[in-house]
């Protein structure tokens, strides 16, 4: 008994930079995708700092922050253009990553539809340090997101096509952020997304404004400007980004 315990404190600590290992390889392959130069990252447990590479500028986190779900655990997150905090308090864990460019951000569409999964620095964490599972419906999304965010649409498609193919329940998933990226790419698959997602949340602005841009897109006129008038006639008014943004799109309609 004695020899066991032994061999597992021997073995936890090469287990854990095993795990370190394979998330500064995957923290690489982001700063590559997301074309940062200088991404700094910092694993923090129980208070303490016990991993880090490169620099870190940790902000305050006053900006915007969220909470959600994640493999049965509760996740905190907060975020500035250039900087993301995780926190998962039950596992005593935490994560921070700055870096030069907002892509950190933008590309996982943090502001407008704050799902951290859609990061593949913060789904690179879940993995491979906090072993929250394998995520693997995520990824090829976060990558076709990224892909899209730079202009890539051929790539961003092909990437949603092989997603699709291996998970095809992705479709009718109540995720707002899949219904973006379906709507951007003019794919058929924006129908049964966005009434799962307006089933879901019949009272999400942007989900009303992605599935009215894929309609306007598509010339079904009639149908984009009532989606559009969901947003601007809502009562009592929604304090949303969409708001103005679909205003402008009827004044084109019109």
């Amino acid at each position: 008994m004695k020899v066991l315990a032994a061999l597992l404190l021997f073995m936890w600590p090469v287990a854990a930079q095993n795990q370190f290992d394979q998330f500064k390889r995957d923290l690489k392959g982001a700063e590559g995708e997301l074309r940062i130069s200088d991404l700094g990252a910092e694993i923090i447990e129980s208070g303490r700092i016990v991993w880090r590479s490169g620099t870190v500028h940790a902000p305050a986190r006053t900006i915007s922050a969220g909470a959600q779900e994640v493999a049965g655990e509760s996740i905190n997150w907060w975020f500035q253009p250039t900087s993301l905090t995780i926190e998962i308090p039950a596992k005593r864990l935490g994560l921070i990553v700055s870096a030069n460019s907002k892509s950190l951000t933008e590309a996982a569409r943090l502001a407008e539809d704050g799902n951290i999964l859609r990061s593949s620095i913060a789904l690179a964490f879940f993995r491979d340090i906090a072993t929250l599972g394998t995520l693997d419906r995520d990824e090829p999304i976060d990558h076709a997101l990224v892909a899209l965010y730079f202009g890539q649409r051929d790539a961003s498609a092909a990437l949603v096509h092989q997603a699709l193919d291996k998970f095809p329940a992705l479709e009718s998933t109540p995720d707002v952020t899949l219904l973006y990226l379906f709507a951007q790419l003019g794919l058929p698959e924006t129908e049964a997304s966005a009434t799962a997602v307006i089933r879901e949340h019949p009272s999400l602005p942007t989900a009303w404004f992605y599935y009215g841009q894929y309609l306007e897109n598509s010339k079904r006129y009639r149908e984009a400007a009532a989606c559009f008038e969901q947003i601007t006639m809502h009562q009592p008014p929604w304090h949303n980004w969409t708001v103005a943004a679909a205003k402008k799109e009827l004044r084109m309609l019109q």
